[in-house]
């Protein structure tokens, strides 16, 4: 197109800026989304297809108690999952697979740190929604874990999946879900309820409901509880746990002698603070009534009972690696040490830094004859375990040990890993995204529809004399900060403002919302603009009344107009600015769509996210 026909099209004032910058940004987009599907796929030795609503089946042969050999249906169903395939996997040459989920108030990507490293290493894996999370829109499990399990079934019937080595593996929530699977999957497990029928291992009518087949050979919570002895069946040949050291939210345990363990500050008041200790450079002192209470101080109890620090040191842990804690003297268990549960023997550990796995190749040592239990600990918190690549390496190792590393694939040392390179290219994903809407709305404050939107620039007031401009500005900022803060804490710590508002029942949740904190999110937003407007309108009146007294009649040419944006210049400029905008949105959400449906590649880093979403939620 010559430059009459951009004229024509954007007016006389056209230049090739907002062209360059478009073609700038596009260039992002696309190098962000080639190398994001070439990590994710292990330099695109494996497929990767979006799962919704899918299903598909397959058999089993089992033998109920005191029956014949009978062949079961083995029926997958994937709500919401992202599938990697091996493009090398066939009945003639079998791939382990794993099942990943996710935490409360997370979704399936959230995973991919995983999910890409075990692909590099020959997997075939799965990472779906969970119940009222992403594109999940089931309110629940019932019973909890059957998604999982599904999800399991689903790589089950896949041809080049090896049906002895199926994992499933979940992350805080997510390692529930784990726990819950294996429940319900266990060979020999003990009965379980659900809908009001009583499940019992080795009959025909649980086979037939598609409990306790055994599918799961394999298993490994994330940020969570270890699960309990009786939810593991005999079919499972390797259960492991990878955990923060300061997780804030499980792993409560019992010590074999006291020890100073940190309290959560909000138990600790006024009325009980002198019940507690306080550290004194390497010594813990204990608090006194002479001592005042200091509300963000860290306080202590010494007491056998643990959090999570500790958790390498307690009976749960040692109970949990097929130890006796009754009968030992040392509760030590090794972080990242490979146990074999029938008697409690140590068979494979860390040497120094490098995990156990290093030292066989990714030997598998788990089987039938030996099942395995492993602790992984990593100094970090909780949110961490999925943003992490010592965590990654927890992963990596235990699926070595559980199935070994996969024929004609080479090994790959666990702290060999690529997933934070595609995060590092999201990062371009993210500048050429956002910053395609710039010469975007450009081009078309440039066209004879919208140019009534772009406004002459104002005359700049005299700028305020020092110190009083950065007073203002900073007062502004900080105090619109601490709002944001202690208004997010007041809205969580029992919805005080919402209940008295009304806004509690303004907010609903519902097919299109499903996440349970949608309306004190939402009431939180209201609140910080609110008061950010409030904020900039006390300190303009402030300045203004400074400016009278000081300049007189010349007041308002010092005065600052932050509200000059708000003013109204015709009704149809009221009725372009949302049609502008929806372009925008269109433009933006288009281009996430169209990568998605090509690449399967969304940009994230850790919990931000640009993805997909329905109609609904864009509204």
């Amino acid at each position: 197109m010559d430059k009459s026909k951009l004229q024509q099209l954007f007016g006389k004032d056209s230049n090739k800026r907002p062209v360059m910058m478009l073609a700038i940004c596009l260039a992002l987009i696309i190098i962000a989304t080639f190398f994001g599907a070439l990590i994710q796929t292990g330099g695109f030795q494996a497929t990767v297809e979006d799962l919704r609503g899918a299903t598909n089946s397959g058999t089993i042969t089992l033998t109920p108690t005191g029956g014949e050999a009978t062949e079961y249906t083995v029926r997958g169903e994937v709500e919401s999952g992202i599938l990697f395939s091996p493009k090398k996997a066939s009945k003639d040459d079998l791939r382990p697979a794993v099942v990943f989920t996710h935490g409360l108030y997370n979704n399936r990507e959230m995973q991919l740190q995983n999910a890409i490293e075990m692909v590099r290493r020959g997997y075939y894996v799965l990472v779906i929604d969970r119940a009222a999370h992403g594109h999940n829109t089931n309110s629940s499990d019932s019973p909890y874990g059957l998604p999982m399990l599904q999800a399991a079934k689903y790589l089950y019937n896949l041809p080049g999946v090896d049906k002895t080595k199926i994992a499933v593996s979940g992350h805080s929530m997510g390692g529930s879900a784990t726990n819950g699977a294996l429940q319900i999957d266990g060979i020999d497990n003990a009965a379980f309820t659900s809908g009001g029928t009583r499940y019992e291992a080795g009959t025909d009518a649980s086979y037939r409901a598609g409990y306790h087949m055994g599918i799961i050979s394999a298993a490994l919570t994330q940020a969570n509880n270890v699960p309990s002895a009786s939810y593991i069946g005999s079919n499972v040949i390797a259960v492991g746990n990878v955990k923060a050291s300061a997780d804030e939210f499980f792993y409560s345990s019992t010590l074999k002698e006291a020890a100073y363990v940190a309290v959560n500050k909000d138990s600790v008041t006024e009325l009980n603070y002198t019940n507690y200790y306080v550290k004194k450079g390497d010594e813990y002192v204990k608090v006194t009534a002479e001592d005042k209470f200091r509300p963000n101080k860290q306080y202590y109890n010494y007491t056998t009972r643990g959090n999570s620090t500790f958790y390498l040191q307690s009976s749960q842990a040692v109970n949990f690696t097929g130890r006796d804690s009754t009968t030992l003297d040392d509760w030590t268990t090794v972080n990242g040490g490979i146990y074999n549960v029938a008697d409690g023997s140590l068979i494979a550990q860390p040497d120094g830094k490098k995990l156990a796995s290093v030292a066989t190749k990714g030997k598998q040592l788990a089987s039938t004859a030996c099942s395995i239990r492993v602790i992984y600990e990593a100094r970090e918190t909780h949110p961490m375990n999925h943003f992490s690549t010592k965590t990654a390496a927890h992963v990596i190792d235990f699926f070595y040990n559980a199935f070994g590393n996969v024929e004609g694939v080479n090994y790959k040392a666990p702290t060999n890993q690529t997933w934070w390179m595609k995060e590092g290219f999201a990062l371009l994903g993210f500048l050429g995204l956002f910053g395609i809407l710039f010469p975007i709305t450009d081009m078309l404050l440039k066209t004879r529809l919208f140019a009534s939107l772009k406004g002459t620039v104002a005359e700049a007031p005299v700028l305020l004399t020092k110190p009083r401009k950065h007073v203002s500005y900073w007062i502004g900022g900080i105090l619109t900060a601490w709002f944001g803060a202690y208004s997010l804490q007041n809205v969580s710590a029992g919805d005080r403002w919402m209940s008295r508002t009304g806004f509690n029942s303004l907010f609903q949740g519902s097919e299109g919302f499903i996440y349970a904190n949608i309306g004190p999110i939402a009431f939180w937003g209201i609140c910080c603009a609110a008061f950010a407007v409030v904020v900039t309108a006390i300190i303009w009146i402030i300045n203004h009344c400074i400016n009278v007294f000081a300049y007189g009649d010349e007041a308002a040419l010092h005065d600052e107009r932050p509200f000059d944006g708000f003013q109204i210049r015709s009704w149809q400029n009221v009725l372009k600015t949302p049609i502008l905008a929806a372009i925008l949105v269109a433009v933006f959400y288009g281009i996430v769509n169209i990568l998605w449906a090509i690449a399967v590649v969304d940009f994230r880093i850790w919990t931000f996210d640009i993805r997909t979403f329905s109609f609904v939620r864009i509204v």
